[in-house]
């Protein structure tokens, strides 16, 4: 069953791509939504129904609304407000501050759906966000969308949280990525997707879904350093492909003049990796059975995290 409903979602995401007619891409939209919906209560009890539940009511009736300003421009109704659109479609991606509903749901999420809510339900807003999209009009929203997620998932012990918060970031990248060619989104999107899936693929099989659940799960050393790998890598640090993909937007973006927007988005991005390194200081340390530090080595982390997140900046300010 379950089978079935990821390949209708990722079938109908893809087809959404196909069309170029507003109401069709809504209808194929609020599918995937009900193909998603299938996904998480199959089997499940009743908290996670809730949950969906309030899930569910929240995207009706963002959807309604954009369907209402959607039909009002199709008849000569009344004109297309680009703000309700766009603030329609920051609700499907979940940015800020419309962001609430999906930390909501993080953590009471199986993994395999949280991984189908963090990629393929997202492709199909992003169609129609690059319908809108512009430089200056986007720009003070990706940013508070980019630092809010950056400084939340600072304090979060949440694994899916976590994750959630760096996905707000990563959409950023995404769009911008998007809005230099679709070639590059697609890269991007699939390299992000490949992370995501194998590390979401690990977690499952140990059921991890809180950072103190490493305490009470023997993993062997080299199942932390794919973790820690992975992390890093979704998180953008060099000189993984997470850093590759992220580099390729940055050079972009350089060469366009968006110097500002692009420093912005780097110093986003070393938040985003330190609250990585920081899990994986509790994964490799704290919660290790193979070795005991518990206060001798903060001070040797904080400078071992500096010299990480160091190398972000000189890369920078030699290119």
């Amino acid at each position: 069953m379950k089978i079935m409903l990821i390949y209708l979602i990722s079938w109908v995401s893809v087809l959404g791509w196909t069309m170029n007619n507003w109401l069709m891409i809504w209808y194929l939209m609020e599918v995937c939504l009900v193909l998603f919906l299938g996904l998480c209560t199959v089997g499940k009890g009743y908290s996670v129904t809730e949950s969906m539940m309030s899930y569910y009511l929240i995207q009706v009736i963002f959807s309604l609304i954009m369907l209402a300003f959607i039909l009002f421009y199709m008849f000569n109704l009344g004109y297309l407000c680009n703000f309700i659109l766009i603030m329609g479609m920051m609700v499907k991606v979940g940015m800020f501050p419309f962001h609430f509903w999906f930390i909501m749901i993080c953590g009471k999420l199986e993994w395999l759906s949280f991984f189908m809510l963090s990629t393929l339900m997202k492709l199909i807003p992003l169609i129609l966000l690059y319908y809108l999209f512009s430089m200056l009009s986007f720009f003070l929203i990706m940013m508070s969308s980019a630092i809010f997620g950056s400084l939340m998932g600072l304090n979060s012990n949440a694994i899916q949280k976590m994750m959630g918060y760096s996905s707000m970031i990563t959409i950023c990248w995404l769009i911008y990525s998007m809005s230099i060619s679709l070639n590059l989104f697609f890269v991007y999107f699939t390299s992000y997707s490949a992370m995501l899936f194998w590390l979401t693929n690990i977690l499952s099989k140990y059921n991890i879904f809180y950072i103190n659940q490493f305490k009470f799960n023997s993993m062997s050393l080299d199942t932390k350093i794919v973790i820690f790998s992975y992390s890093l890598s979704i998180s953008g640090f060099p000189p993984f492909l997470g850093f590759l993909v992220k580099w390729l937007v940055i050079n972009y973006l350089w060469y366009l003049g968006f110097k500002f927007v692009v420093s912005l988005m780097v110093f986003i991005s070393v938040l985003t990796v330190y609250f990585y390194l920081q899990m994986i200081f509790f994964v490799m340390v704290v919660f290790s059975s193979w070795v005991k530090w518990y206060t001798s080595n903060f001070v040797s982390f904080s400078m071992l995290s500096f010299m990480f997140l160091l190398s972000y900046f000189i890369l920078f300010i030699f290119y």
